[in-house]
């Protein structure tokens, strides 16, 4: 079960909860800096195709809680009335989409090749434009088709709506990843208010060989996206269905195909050496008993909103007796 992305930084009275394909490589690696997490323990062996992914896998985190794991009377401290800063960064739902389609399913990232790899709208390695417009319709059409299954319960795939639940948790900001600047000025002046004295500094760390052009946003597509993400266009405020940013080229020169072929090639070999590798032990640690299981499987407002109406009983249960 995939424990709620939430990084709490109690000391500087910040919240940051990460929605995937949405910056968040980066925006956790700089949440781990601010707390001073050990970067040594994210970049350990995994089957991660670069050693930085290794960020994204929560259970190496020893400094930085979720919002799961504390109590109800903190949980019903954190709000913006209470000088909290919590944002979380969105993007444009046909440019997530095809970000996550490139770099997990057509860049082969083992995982997605491993349990993927036999369906019929995986793609294949590409040699045109062609090639890649074609693939990426095959893929909408068949996950509009099965919105509920498969590929589409994995959270680099899902709507945005579900990891981020704006409409549950009480956030000072909700940021596009194109005011990610704007963010990050927020946050500094924030961290600085509540004692921080550091820098900021933003890694750019996913490779993205193939920039959205226009000719894949079909009219199947446009309908595909519609269906998949509507929530996620009204409630974010999208209102064009393509990315807002298109490559003017219109096409890919031929060595961008050179360049996918490497990388293909390269995480294929990693998921040969993983298989050689014997399975990565198990963090020695309790098992959580079953109100923390149900927590996490709890969208992080839905959380908050139950430890406020929780301390507010308690607090009338205190005033009566």
């Amino acid at each position: 079960m995939h424990v709620r992305p939430t990084f709490v930084l109690p000391r500087y009275k910040t919240v940051y909860v990460a929605v995937s394909k949405a910056a968040c490589t980066s925006l956790k690696w700089l949440v781990a800096d601010i707390q001073g997490e050990d970067p040594d323990r994210f970049r350990a062996s995994s089957r991660m195709v670069k050693r930085d992914m290794g960020i994204h896998m929560r259970g190496r985190w020893r400094r930085t809680p979720t919002l799961h794991s504390l109590p109800d009377r903190e949980l019903a401290r954190i709000d913006a009335t209470n000088g909290w800063f919590v944002f979380t960064v969105v993007r444009h739902p046909a440019a997530r989409l095809f970000s996550a389609w490139q770099s997990k399913l057509l860049l082969r990232e083992p995982k997605y090749a491993e349990r993927y790899g036999a369906a019929p709208w995986f793609p294949r390695v590409p040699h045109s434009t062609e090639d890649v417009v074609e693939d990426f319709g095959r893929f909408a059409a068949a996950i509009s088709a099965d919105p509920k299954r498969g590929v589409m319960r994995d959270r680099h795939f899902m709507p945005q709506w579900v990891e981020a639940a704006p409409d549950r948790m009480p956030y000072s900001e909700v940021y596009d990843t194109a005011e990610i600047p704007a963010l990050l000025e927020r946050l500094a002046a924030h961290l600085r208010a509540n004692g921080y004295e550091g820098e900021l500094r933003l890694r750019r760390t996913n490779e993205s060989p193939l920039a959205p052009i226009g000719a894949l946003f079909t009219p199947e597509v446009r309908g595909a996206l519609e269906r998949l993400y509507g929530d996620d266009y009204r409630q974010l405020g999208y209102d064009s269905v393509e990315p807002p940013r298109l490559d003017p080229a219109g096409s890919y020169p031929d060595g961008t195909f050179d360049e996918i072929a490497r990388l293909v090639e390269r995480h294929e070999r990693i998921g040969d050496l993983a298989a050689l590798k014997d399975p990565e032990p198990a963090a020695a640690a309790a098992p959580p008993d079953s109100r923390v299981r149900r927590l996490r499987q709890l969208p992080p407002g839905l959380v908050v909103a139950r430890a406020r109406r929780s301390a507010a009983i308690r607090l009338r249960r205190l005033r009566r007796g």
